[in-house]
């Protein structure tokens, strides 16, 4: 928990400090990051993506972390919620209108995204832009998604 509460506090302190200024939406990628993190980067969000394009648990449960938090509108997963809701996910599109990735530190990464995506969740339409942010962090030379959060953009 101790845990959490850091990367928690780490995660609105980068926000605060303006890593959560969007700018303009015409800047598809801006990064404070090594060009190397950067490209780490779109590695592990792409792979995050098409895990839930192909509703693929396999490979999602290998990149989230056991001590992984998720939150959005109306909701607040844990590991376990995640795994029990996921076949209730079902992405049919997902465009990054504008990603900016922040280094938090060697083995931490912050990614931060405006989306317009196609999705239905237990058979609701939920559709829409959505600001999108991960934390990842590498663990024994393995990154995982440690917190997710999406929220929609009105």
């Amino acid at each position: 928990m101790k845990l959490f509460h850091a990367v928690l506090g780490l995660f609105a302190a980068t926000m605060l400090s303006g890593c959560g200024n969007h700018g303009s939406a015409s800047r598809e990628s801006e990064t404070t990051a090594p060009p190397a993190t950067e490209a780490t980067a779109v590695t592990l969000d792409t792979s995050l993506t098409n895990a839930y394009l192909h509703q693929d648990w396999n490979t999602l449960s290998a990149i989230v972390a056991p001590d992984y938090y998720g939150v959005g509108d109306g909701i607040e997963w844990d590991y376990a919620a995640l795994k029990r809701e996921f076949p209730k996910i079902h992405l049919v599109e997902a465009r990054a209108e504008y990603r900016h990735v922040k280094s938090l530190g060697p083995d931490m990464l912050l990614i931060n995204e405006n989306m317009t995506i196609r999705e239905t969740y237990d058979g609701h339409d939920i559709s829409g832009r959505y600001a999108m942010s991960d934390i990842w962090v590498r663990r024994n030379g393995a990154w995982f998604l440690l917190v997710e959060q999406e929220l929609p953009l009105k």
